[in-house]
Order: C-alpha cells, then sequence, then structure tokens
C-alpha cells in the first residue's frame, strides 16, 4: 500500500544515526573483508515495519529486495545503499539494543524534497 503524500514532522519520533558502510580487505593478510562503518550523523526517523508482502506502483511490483521496515526521515541527498541505519533504544530490564538496517531503496516523498523513505532490511539486533 503507497504511503500517504505527506510526513508530518511530529512522526519522526526515534533518534537514529546514519552511516556509510566501508569494506576493506583484511590488513593482516587473511582472505576475508573488514566492514567499517563511517562518517555518523544522528538524524530523527520514524521506523516502522512492514507487513508480509510489500508492493509498490500500479502495475503491483514486488520490492526487488527483503524490505523489513521503511524509514522516514528528513530530506538528505548523498543517501544510497551504501548507507547503514543504527538504531539504539532500552529494553524494559534497562539492557541496550541495537538494531542495524541495511538500506535497500531510496525514495523521495511527492517531489519536494522534503522527506525521504528509506526501505530498509533488518540485518541485525543484538
Amino acid at each position: 500500500m503507497p504511503e500517504a503524500e505527506g510526513v508530518e514532522i511530529g512522526r519522526l519520533r526515534w533518534r537514529v544515526l546514519l552511516a556509510t558502510r566501508e569494506q576493506y580487505a583484511q590488513m593482516n593478510g587473511g582472505a576475508g573483508i573488514d566492514e567499517v562503518l563511517e562518517d555518523l550523523q544522528p538524524v530523527q526517523a520514524d521506523v516502522q515495519p512492514v507487513g508480509a508482502m510489500t508492493f509498490w506502483g500500479l502495475a503491483g511490483e514486488q520490492v526487488d529486495g527483503p524490505i523489513t521496515h521503511r524509514i522516514f526521515i528528513r530530506w538528505v541527498d548523498y543517501l544510497d545503499n551504501k548507507q547503514v541505519v543504527i538504531r539504539r533504544s532500552k529494553r524494559r530490564d534497562g539492557t541496550a539494543r541495537t538494531e542495524l538496517f541495511r538500506v535497500r531503496r531510496v525514495r523521495e516523498i511527492t517531489g519536494r524534497k522534503r522527506f525521504v523513505i528509506l526501505e530498509v532490511e533488518l540485518e541485525k539486533a543484538t
């Protein structure tokens, strides 16, 4: 179901971090890849889970990758699929919970450069 055309600023209640994922060959001669999150930037967001089937457009096209959440943020023009979103919160017992979301697709709302929808996949929750 397409999202409503407008986003109310009051919906952006989560403080999340936008980060750029950089991958480098291991420096110690190993065959693996080291992953580093750089350029951390705090933003306000609305994080919404999606249903089992997500369809967009009039033709009813299914999203090309797994999407678990939609994240609404204020307009930024440098987002791509190298970005990750980090959300930190506290559980009722006081322990920390961290969720790492991989950005799958970025979509501007209504062409006015005010808000962006990030279609993301939950990669890791600790």
